[in-house]
């Protein structure tokens, strides 16, 4: 009996990482591919396909037990937290999801999870985090040790988000260091799935410095290190509406990355207007080094939410912002413990009425010890 299960377990994790290999290695996808793709997203998530070669694995007791697993996760976060987010984006973001605007969130990783709850609407998502986009495996040639190590590390980074409201940086690292089997681009896959939508094509591209984006066949290693980079595009398709696209960066935000790649601020800019997203981002604009991408939030977006952790509120002029207060500020966590914003403390003071929030966000785990800002341009 264990041997049969040894079997079934390196076929399904064999199958599993084949597909991935797929769609590492093939740049540009047919329609024939985009199906894979699509099929391999909903099978990992636990939802069956019904097709070949799925549909015969998916009837082993070890891909049954897989999604009862991640139908158990999704339904206990559906219910405490993503339900009560897309409620109270519908009222309190209804103005600012009225049009499909790009969402730009930095820091965040590949948690198109939250960035899609809060901002359902959107035609293009830009996330930038510092895991690698993927570098997959020659599965043929992988062992059963190899591949109990990559799902392992793989259902960990998804369970921590699941359970948390984030992704922990360091964690994450450990989870998906740069070796054979590594990268977030699974993890996409399993939330664009979970989340309704269709994945139509996988592609690496390039951002030129004018923030044109390139296929990658076309690229060409430029002289000055850094000045052309390359991203992750997913297209999609959602439950109603025409194709999207999730752009996922691999990117060190700071000053000195970004100043030697001036195409991210012009690509950010050819996709106006912005709906800025910022969640657990280890107050990171508080400090000099990270002031150019505090800079493009401030003067790129129309509408900016965030918890404390994002942007300092003495950078909101109160001339070009309107602000609005949810839930309770209070200390941030003991790691952060410095970074406590005495202005942002009396605004919550002053403010009469502040709404309460139903749903833990950020660092804050509670409801009724989480924070949210909304930061609306005025024009």
């Amino acid at each position: 009996m264990k041997s049969k299960a040894k079997l079934v377990s390196s076929l399904l994790l064999g199958l599993l990482m084949s597909c991935q290999v797929l769609a590492y290695k093939h740049e540009e996808t047919s329609q024939a591919s985009s199906t894979g793709y699509d099929q391999f997203a909903h099978f990992i998530a636990g939802q069956p396909t019904g097709r070949s070669p799925w549909a015969t694995l998916e009837q082993t007791p070890l891909w049954e037990e897989h999604a009862r697993r991640c139908n158990q996760a999704w339904l206990r976060l559906e219910r405490n937290q993503l339900s009560r987010i897309r409620t109270w984006s519908s009222v309190e973001l209804k103005e600012a999801t009225a049009k499909a605007r790009t969402v730009f969130y930095p820091f965040g990783g590949p948690d198109f999870l939250y960035a899609q709850a809060f901002f359902p609407n959107a035609s293009d998502y830009i996330l930038v985090g510092l895991e690698p986009a993927g570098v997959l495996p020659d599965w043929q040639n992988f062992s059963e040790e190899n591949w109990t190590d990559y799902l392992t590390r793989l259902l960990k980074s998804l369970e921590e988000v699941l359970n948390l409201t984030f992704f922990k940086t360091e964690d994450m690292k450990q989870d998906l260091e740069e070796k054979e089997g590594s990268g977030i681009l699974p993890i996409l896959l399993f939330f664009l799935a979970r989340t309704g939508h269709e994945i139509v094509s996988i592609d690496r591209v390039y951002i030129l410095p004018n923030g044109d984006v390139g296929a990658s066949e076309n690229f060409r290693k430029p002289r000055r290190p850094g000045i052309h980079f390359m991203a992750r595009r997913i297209s999609f398709q959602a439950p109603a509406g025409g194709p999207r696209y999730l752009y996922y960066f691999p990117l060190d935000l700071s000053n000195y990355s970004l100043q030697r790649r001036p195409g991210f601020a012009a690509f950010l800019k050819k996709r106006q207007p912005l709906n800025s997203f910022v969640k657990a981002a280890s107050y990171l604009m508080f400090r000099p080094a990270f002031s150019d991408v505090r800079s493009l939030l401030v003067n790129e977006s129309d509408y900016l939410l965030q918890d404390d952790s994002g942007v300092p509120i003495e950078h909101f002029e109160a001339s070009k912002w309107r602000l609005r207060f949810y839930g309770r500020y209070d200390k941030p966590i003991q790691l952060f413990e410095e970074r406590h914003q005495p202005a942002l403390d009396q605004y919550y003071r002053q403010t009469q009425h502040v709404p309460s929030l139903s749903f833990g966000f950020g660092y804050r785990l509670q409801p009724d010890r989480s924070n949210l800002i909304l930061a609306k341009r005025v024009k």
